[in-house]
């Protein structure tokens, strides 16, 4: 992989971009330094591994992120210019940012607090922005945020790689892109670690966690095993600040972490928006040009009200109404005699009218005639109704159904898989996908079933992570603990992580005790 790399250095690709340097390699792929000729405008391509790329479903998707990845575009995140094949591989041409990562400015210990609370507010503006896109980035963590020194503006804080997770959810064949665990574990949402659904809410959480450790240097969370960890994200209390740094933290800033990193999603800052309000209670900012506007408006009116609660009284009440009298008076005799005088005439008695008349159109003969009706008003030019919403489609195939989940279609997602199970009887993860979408609607004993349909079609499924949790969690309920019991006894050694996780860091007694007495019993 890293001659294949290293060939790509000075390659012209798309005869637009010619590759400089080798910047970076991940999990995804490999990112190079660029330019975009001939104009000489720095750019930075990521190549995503043959690996990712290989997957029918990854094909497919490829295209329509990249195009919503394309509407980013914020000070506080790197945009995505362009995107293609080459050779096979697919790129995605990113603005080019230099500067250096936060995991890099950690490495060498904790920022001051107000340093760390200004970037805080920056990631949670970017994450705003991304948001009212409908992209979630899945994957915030220090190595994925940039931090410049602009001239005039400080430390200024860009997020990288925003919708790469999105793509990478379409990986693999065995679960809907709701119930793939994407992330980095150090920075992960409890839900995220169960692989249930995520949305803006487990971005949240991992603002929450790079804060602490911008704040202490260490992580909230950490572990030898990944599924130690995973459980203490789930279960395992937010350590408290003043606990991990000496460092004195400003008054609010604990409260801050602890509302973003809570376990369910429902009892977080419901957006980033909200972070951002939260920390700017705490740490404050400078006010905008409209608040400063806003501002100057109310102490230009308060002014008025003052000035007018602090002018004198009239001197004599009688005498101002006695004056008014008087003028109506004289207004009224005035009217009386033009509309007299006018009406001779036989023009219509209108003060506007009259006055144009008698300064610009003398009297004419022409004028005493009885003025033409007024021409009908012309008909309204035909406004067509807007087109009625496309309907939607039952899919056709089982990465369309996926789709249709991913867009919230449920039931017509149900309908389909339903129907494809018809078809294709052979094909296991149709009813994987059935069973998941029972679980999510609390048809349990349903879900069991289809997941005891998907192991007996292929026995890979016994070992599913998704399976496995879910089938767990329905040890908690009278009403379904038998059967579960029975369905991981069955599934045996591969379920065994999953019980023995459960067994130990489970909220539920109930699931604890089930979990461990099933663990005990496979051998």
């Amino acid at each position: 992989m890293a001659s294949a790399a290293q060939e790509r250095i000075g390659a012209i690709v798309d005869d637009r971009y010619r590759i400089l340097e080798r910047m970076a390699e991940g999990s995804m792929g490999v990112v190079y330094r660029a330019e975009r000729v001939p104009v000489g405008k720095a750019v930075a391509i990521k190549f995503l591994h043959p690996a990712v790329a290989a997957y029918p479903e990854f094909q497919e998707r490829f295209d329509r992120e990249t195009h919503v990845m394309s509407k980013l575009a914020h000070p506080h995140c790197a945009s995505v210019l362009d995107f293609g094949v080459e050779d096979g591989a697919p790129y995605i041409v990113m603005e080019y940012v230099g500067g250096t990562t936060l995991r890099d400015l950690l490495d060498d210990g904790p920022l001051p607090p107000l340093r760390a609370l200004a970037l805080a507010r920056q990631l949670a503006a970017g994450l705003a922005h991304a948001h009212a896109q409908d992209i979630v980035h899945r994957d915030i963590k220090p190595a994925n945020l940039m931090i410049t020194e602009e001239t005039g503006t400080g430390s200024h804080l860009r997020i990288l790689d925003f919708g790469l997770a999105r793509l990478c959810s379409a990986v693999g064949s065995n679960a809907t892109a709701s119930h793939i665990a994407i992330g980095t574990p150090s920075y992960m949402a409890p839900e995220q670690t169960l692989g249930g659904t995520v949305d803006a809410r487990a971005d949240v959480y991992a603002a929450g966690v790079v804060l602490f450790e911008m704040l202490t240097g260490e992580k909230p969370f950490e572990a030898d095993e990944t599924l130690d960890l995973l459980a203490m994200h789930r279960g395992a209390k937010v350590p408290r600040l003043a606990d991990v740094t000496s460092a004195p933290i400003p008054e609010g800033v604990q409260e801050i972490v602890d509302k973003a990193m809570a376990k369910m999603p429902a009892d977080r800052y419901q957006s980033a928006i909200e972070l951002a309000h939260a920390i700017d209670a705490v740490a404050g900012r400078p006010p905008t040009i409209t608040e400063i506007a806003d501002e100057e408006e109310d102490e230009a009116e308060d002014a008025a009200e003052e000035d007018e609660e602090a002018a004198p009284p009239a001197r004599d009440s009688s005498a101002r109404w006695f004056g008014l009298v008087i003028l109506l008076l004289w207004v009224a005799g005035a009217a009386v005699y033009w509309i007299e005088t006018r009406s001779s005439s036989g023009t219509p008695a209108t003060p506007a009218a009259a006055t144009t008349a008698a300064t610009t159109n003398p009297p004419t003969v022409a004028s005493k005639r009885a003025a033409p009706p007024p021409a009908p008003p012309s008909p309204s030019p035909k406004v067509d109704p807007p087109p009625a919403p496309a309907p939607d489609v039952p899919a056709t195939s089982v990465a369309d159904a996926i789709q249709l989940i991913k867009d919230g279609k449920r039931e017509l997602a149900m309908t389909s898989l339903r129907a494809l199970a018809k078809k294709q009887p052979k094909n296991a993860q149709i009813p994987f996908l059935i069973g998941n979408l029972d679980f999510d609607q609390s048809a349990g004993t349903a879900a069991i079933d289809q997941y005891r349909a998907a192991i007996a079609l292929d026995r890979a499924y016994k070992g599913n992570a998704v399976l496995a949790r879910n089938t767990i969690q329905l040890l908690a309920s009278a009403k379904t603990r038998s059967r579960a019991t029975a369905l991981l006894r069955a599934a045996g050694r591969p379920a065994l992580p999953y019980l023995r996780d459960a067994a130990k860091n489970d909220s539920s007694a109930a699931v604890r005790k089930a979990a461990g007495a099933i663990a005990r019993s496979i051998r």
